[in-house]
This record gives structure tokens, sequence and C-alpha cells, in this order.
């Protein structure tokens, strides 16, 4: 679907089988225009259409309405502010204009959460009345984040204060001393803030910090290597936390939402630039996929991956044929959302350096579940049943992925290793921890512990689709 507009800073919503669009039809500064759009989420019939909002964020909705911000520069005079519409038929229920820029909502039972440049606010969702107002707490941080996120009756900002949802009033801040922090998200029992390379200015480095939701101490911190260049927001389920890694390939890796070590890492083929989605167990990634052997014929592509193991369970490329495309710069897939057994998902020019090539050359696409992998054209060339062009050969390979030092290691250190770097197509790891010759374990990532006598040989087997087999073995001691 054509989009006549951009959905670049902007996710699809589903509420009550309709899908919501937030779409920017013109980013020239002083002549921003964009509309909202509901439509069936099984026909893809358009039921309302609203024009006149400039720059539309993300929005939340309730079912029964529909809750957003727009999108100007505090000088431009236009329709900003923060809206209410009936989700049913588009109508405006109510209006907040006393500022320009306001956060993305978040929304719980009868009240929305949201922050301009000066003040967190919880608004009547009903009337838009203030409730009340944390006067000096910001929620738009320019290097930092413009996210709200909620657990358990307290609100937190990217700044590192957490609030009371009652009245607002503050439970407890961040030393500024402290390194902080990045755009929130919470599991329940911790609360998350990463710092991209976007926010922090910093164009090699993410960093994320784990506190406590209750008192906002540290639990953990986790600093990526050098190189990734990933501008994302993370994924969060109740075991892991998931970002991307983008150091020249393109990898996923899930860290242990307690301990923050590495639980697994998989490397898959294209770019990414999207940020992760978790649903039913699967972790979906959206970005670009470019062939090595023709640079013109780069598409959408979305990857499908276990979030238990990192493995992948299958790759997409979406087919623009008939569709508007910019002819120098290949088309991406951004943000998606899964709902009924459907993907749903955006693209866009990905690297384009002109505004409106994003606003003319985007596309909407929806995927729909089946019991078959893809097939065709639609489907990866290392995918194919012959291997394709793009097919690495089978290599096994073993990294360490602990924080312990190989070269003192004690009785009953548990060390933690990782198939990830292992190449070829659609592979299954097999591993002998305990050094019997039996392979009793499975996974990309698994974990050994240095027995009494001191010494473990740890083996790993990979088999790939063409049932090749290839092994490789790590020796692990004390000194």
């Amino acid at each position: 679907m054509d989009l006549d507009g951009t959905m670049y800073h902007t996710e699809p919503v589903v509420g009550d089988d309709v899908l919501y669009l937030a779409v920017t039809a013109n980013n020239t500064p002083g002549e921003r225009a964009g509309y909202l759009g509901a439509y069936d989420i099984e026909t893809g019939d358009r039921r309302w259409k609203r024009t006149g909002f400039p720059n539309p964020k993300t929005p939340t909705t309730s079912g029964e309405m529909l809750y957003f911000a727009t999108q100007t520069a505090e000088t431009e005079e236009s329709d900003h502010g923060f809206y209410a519409l009936d989700a049913d038929s588009g109508e405006t229920m109510w209006t907040r204009r006393d500022h320009s820029r306001w956060s993305r909502p978040i929304l719980v039972g009868d009240r929305v959460f949201t922050a301009n440049e000066e003040d967190i606010y919880a608004l009547d969702a009903e009337t838009g009345d203030t409730l009340w107002q944390t006067e000096g707490v910001t929620g738009i941080e320019e290097e930092v984040g413009t996210t709200l996120s909620y657990t358990d009756g307290s609100v937190f900002t990217s700044s590192g204060i957490a609030l009371d949802a009652d009245d607002g009033s503050k439970q407890w801040e961040v030393s500024p001393d402290d390194t902080t922090l990045g755009n929130p998200a919470t599991n329940g029992w911790m609360v998350f803030f990463t710092q991209t390379d976007f926010l922090e200015g910093d164009d090699t480095q993410v960093t994320i910090e784990a506190r406590s939701p209750d008192s906002g101490e540290l639990q953990w911190e986790y600093e990526s290597d050098a190189g990734n260049r990933w501008d994302g927001r993370t994924a969060i389920t109740g075991d892991h936390v998931l970002l991307v890694d983008l150091n020249g390939e393109s990898v996923v890796q899930a860290l242990d939402a307690e301990t923050g070590e590495t639980a697994w890492e998989t490397t898959f083929p294209g770019q990414f630039f999207s940020s992760p989605v978790v649903g039913g167990g699967i972790i979906y990634v959206c970005g670009q996929y470019i062939p090595e052997s023709d640079s013109a014929a780069g598409r959408g592509l979305v990857h499908a991956v276990d979030s238990a193991t990192g493995e992948r369970q299958w790759s997409y490329l979406l087919d623009s044929d008939g569709l508007e495309t910019s002819p120098e710069d290949a088309p991406a897939a951004g943000v998606p959302v899964i709902s009924n057994g459907k993907l749903y998902a955006a693209t866009y020019p990905a690297n384009a350096t002109l505004d409106y090539k994003y606003t003319y050359y985007s596309n909407f696409f929806v995927l729909g579940s089946c019991d078959r992998r893809p097939d065709g054209d639609e489907r990866l060339p290392s995918d194919d049943p012959d291997g394709g062009d793009d097919f690495p050969p089978l290599d096994v390979c073993i990294d360490v992925v602990s924080n312990l030092d190989l070269d003192s290691l004690d009785v009953g250190d548990i060390v933690r290793l990782a198939a990830s770097c292992s190449t070829g197509r659609e592979l299954e790891f097999a591993w002998d921890i305990d050094g019997d010759g039996q392979y009793e374990e499975s996974g990309s990532v698994v974990s050994a512990t240095i027995p009494t006598c001191g010494s473990l040989t740890v083996e790993l087997k990979v088999t790939d689709a063409n049932g090749a087999t290839d092994t490789a073995s790590v020796r692990l001691s004390t000194n």
C-alpha cells in the first residue's frame, strides 16, 4: 500500500480489529503536514482519515480513544499539540495546545501520562484535564530521549527519575554524578535505561543500565563493543533484554535480564535499522537486504528469531513491485507490530539524504501467517535449496562470552560459551559440556562448570540445512 507519506519516525498500532497509522505527508519546515488513518485489520479498507496534523507521532489507543502528539519546532505556527480522537470515527474529543511538543503517551487505566520540555503530566483520558503536573521533571531530553515507562504505580523518565503515578510525587532520582541514562523500559521487576549513539553523540557504543524500580539502585550495566552504530530501542521479555549490534555485521543479542550477561547472540544477513519486537516467543527484526551480486536489487527484510535460543525461524523479502520506490535508495522495513497472526510494517528509502524521498517512496505491508517457510522471490538467496550465491560455507567456532578471565579459572566457575560465530544455513547446535562424549545440550549458548578435577573439554557439533557437520572444541582448566 502506498502511504502517500512516510512512517519513518512512527510505528503502526492495532486496537480492536483496527489498524491505526500516523503518517507524515510533508516534512518541510513551515509546511509540515500529516494524517491519522484507521483501517480494517482484515481487509485493509479505510474506515476514516484525519488530515491537518503536522508530523503526528505514534499513537496509543484504549480501543475507544486514540491519543497522540504532533512534532513541530517551537517557532512554527501550526496545529501542534496533543490530541485525543474517537477511535471509531476519528472525531476530535479534546486537544491540548498549551505546549508545542509532547512525548509519546502511555495509557494506564483512566490516565494518560505524557511530558513536555518542562514538566511531566497525568491527564484525564476522557477530558484531557490535568490530574497532576510535576514541574522541573522533563520527559523530553534532546540528548537523552523522549520516552516514559510505567510499572506497578510508578512512572519512569529518561532522565532517571521515578514518580508516583497517583500524585506525581518524586519517589527516587538517580544522582547527577552517575552516568545516565536513556529511554526506559521495564519487565515489571527491573527498569532498563538505554543510551544509543543518537542519545549520547557517541557513534561507537550502546549502554544499558538495569535499576531497581523501587529504589533506582543500579543492578548491572552493559556496554557494547566499539563500533555499534545501532540507534534503536530494546525489546524486553521476562528473561532477556534484546538489542541489535551493527558493527559491520548485523547481530541480534540477548542479555540475561537478571545479570546483564550475554545469553546468546546471532549474526543474520542484511542490515537492521529497526528496533526488535517480541510476540509469541518470537523476535521480529526488520531492515534491508542488498545482495552482493546486485546492489540495485535491495529490498525490505523481516527476520523471525526464537527469543529463547536466537535461532532464525524464517526470513522474508518484501516485494515492492507495483509500488513507488527510490531508484537510488533501496527500501528498508521499519519497526513492525504483531497482532492476530499478522505482521504490519512500513518501508522507507534507507540512507536517503533528501526529506522528500521519505514521503514519496514509503509503503506499507501486511504479512499473514502460514505453515510453510517463504519461497521463491520472497526468500533470501542463502535460503535457496542450492545455497545461493550468498550462502556462507559451514564453519564452526566457539566464543567465550563470560566476563571470567580464562587464565585464572577456579573450580566451580561457570563459563558461558556461544556458537553464534559459526556460519552456515539453518544451523543446529549440539554440545558435549561434561566431556563424556555425549551431546546433551542444544542451542547457540551453553554454560559449562569447571569440575573438581580442574579441567574440562567442551565439544560443539554444528549441522547445517544440507546435513553437513563440523565440530570444534575448547579446553577449560584451572591454573
